[in-house]
């Protein structure tokens, strides 16, 4: 057995003397830290390295990433560590926390601007069918209204997220009847991604608007923001010019962003702030669950980390709990995406792709991606033939799963890809025409749009996907499927919730319950100091 390579000792290495705080904040950054608390961080440092020693490639070698005495040393003043917010060193130590000096200066700026945009400056969070979307359609109605020459902008993190964005505005139009000039403005508007809204640069991580280009817009509305990470959401800051309206829309209790920090989260626990004090409202009556059966309330358990009450939460309509992994279940459920294979209307079959998506917490592993999408590929194939023998189903239907890509194969896109325009997060299906394979997707502004296949350079067969990927989007049915052995690091309140609440209409959860428990137990803890630093300033 190979010894993995330690990418977080590659990095510290550039920093020879400094090489315990460089680790500690590279490894920490990984797990979506922004910052460390030295006091915390040197009081766990003991027990880390009896860790490593016991490990099987331990190096005396190796002492240096892990020593007490190197890491109380490297806090301070010297030749890579700055003492002074100003400092302009690869390590910053401010009011005892540590941080890579891009990500202090992340965490100032986001701080910075909502200072200085003060009362434009507007948060709304709140569990899906608590009215986010609704709510500010209403207020869109109300501004242009008052000025109809008002200029607006809306964008989510992921393309996905866009659609949801744009057909929940068009929901409102729908349900409240608006006719004339109102419902031509909100029709107008089309959500694009963050992304897109700040002007991508190819090769670069900067964006077009910045603080010398700022956003054009009276209004900018920013929906998922529980998924822009430190660095994008200090870059957002940055562009919002000082006479915008900017308002920030999520659900404080979903999981935080992939990359680092949980901005979203810490200015939602810093309501009570002086900054933030009545720019935050919460949204708490859920128009769509019950508080007190199904999806509302199972919910509402997880988030108080209620283990017994989930584990005995038995049956209803909406929620399963199914701790023996039955395979009827499973296979009902697969079953369901022959509503999509057998639509020949593509516009219609991408809408009933969405009936259905299995959910796990890995890519890999047990009960994972990988496998479930193995597994009801399997079933499936057997089901069509099955029904092609009957005469029950069209012999025109066509489902042979292969390497690459094969017609009726529902993908998702896990990189941005700009030339296309097609973005992380966006589900598509495969289907051919004249033996040539394209790629159909529902864009943004709820249009459909067509590519040839061939040109998909990041893309996955996505009949399940990692909870994580699942985030900004719905689904009629969920099933969830919880690992039994591994990835107990991962098993958190967040992860569990977010799965659930992806669910529109049923939730099977296929779990342990020591799982249930563990994830019930835990929950995600990211270092950063803006919660700190808003309470400090009272």
């Amino acid at each position: 057995m190979t010894e993995k390579i330690d990418v977080h000792k590659i990095f510290a290495e550039y920093f020879k003397g400094c090489e315990t705080l460089a680790y500690a904040l590279s490894s920490k950054l990984s797990e979506g830290n922004i910052c460390i608390d030295i006091k915390e961080y040197a009081g766990k440092l003991p027990g880390i390295l009896e860790e490593q020693r016991s490990a099987e490639f331990w190096d005396d070698g190796d002492l240096k990433f892990w020593d007490f005495a190197g890491f109380t040393d490297s806090c301070c003043e010297g030749k890579f560590v700055s003492t002074s917010p100003g400092g302009f060193r690869p390590f910053i130590i401010y009011d005892g926390r540590a941080y890579l000096h891009r990500y202090f200066r992340y965490e100032n700026s986001i701080i910075k601007n909502i200072e200085r945009l003060g009362g434009r400056f507007h948060i709304i969070t709140g569990g899906p069918g608590t009215g986010k979307t609704f709510s500010i359609a209403n207020r869109l109605k109300e501004m242009f209204h008052e000025n109809p020459d008002l200029k607006a902008a809306l964008a989510a993190p992921t393309g996905k997220a866009a659609a949801r964005m744009t057909e929940s505005i068009r929901d409102y139009i729908s349900k409240n009847h608006l006719e004339g000039e109102s419902r031509e403005r909100l029709e107008s508007l089309k959500a694009s991604t963050l992304h897109r809204l700040l002007g991508w640069i190819s090769g670069s991580v900067f964006f077009r608007h910045n603080e010398a280009n700022l956003l054009p817009f009276d209004v900018i509305i920013i929906d998922e923001c529980s998924m822009i990470d430190g660095a994008m959401m200090a870059k957002l800051l940055e562009a919002v010019g000082n006479e915008t309206e900017l308002f920030l829309l999520g659900d404080k209790d979903q999981l935080a962003s992939i990359e680092a920090g949980s901005v979203f989260g810490d200015l939602c626990r810093s309501n009570d702030s002086r900054l933030l004090k009545g720019k935050v409202e919460l949204k708490t009556h859920n128009w769509r669950f019950s508080e007190n059966e199904g999806i509302g309330r199972l919910s509402r358990l997880i988030l108080n980390g209620s283990i017994n009450a989930i584990n005995e939460f038995g049956k209803d309509k909406q929620v399963i709990i199914d701790t023996e992994f039955r395979s009827d279940y499973f296979r009902e459920y697969a079953m369901s995406y022959l509503e999509y294979i057998c639509e020949p209307d593509i516009s219609e079959a991408l809408r009933k792709l969405n009936i259905v998506r299995f959910l796990c917490v890995t890519r890999e592993d047990d009960n994972s991606v990988a496998a479930t999408n193995n597994k009801i590929c399997r079933l499936l194939k057997t089901e069509i033939d099955r029904r092609k023998k009957e005469g029950t189903i069209s012999p025109g239907v066509v489902f042979s799963p292969k390497n690459g890509f094969y017609h009726n194969q529902p993908v998702i896109i896990t990189k941005n890809d700009y030339t296309l325009g097609i973005f992380n997060g966006d589900t598509g299906i495969i289907r051919y025409e004249e033996n040539v394979p394209y790629a159909w997707f529902v864009t943004p502004d709820a249009g459909i749009r067509k590519i040839q296949a061939g040109f998909l350079n990041d893309y996955e067969t996505v009949f399940a996907m990692t909870i994580h990927k699942s985030q900004g989007s719905e689904f009629d049915n969920v099933m969830i499927i919880m690992p039994e052995k591994k990835a107990e690091k991962l098993l958190t309140r967040e992860l569990l919730y977010t799965a659930v609440t992806r669910a529109k209409k049923q939730v099977i959860i296929q779990a342990t319950g020591d799982v249930i428990r563990k994830c019930a137990e835990n929950s995600v803890t990211r270092a950063s100091g803006i919660n700190q630093v808003l309470t400090a300033a009272e």
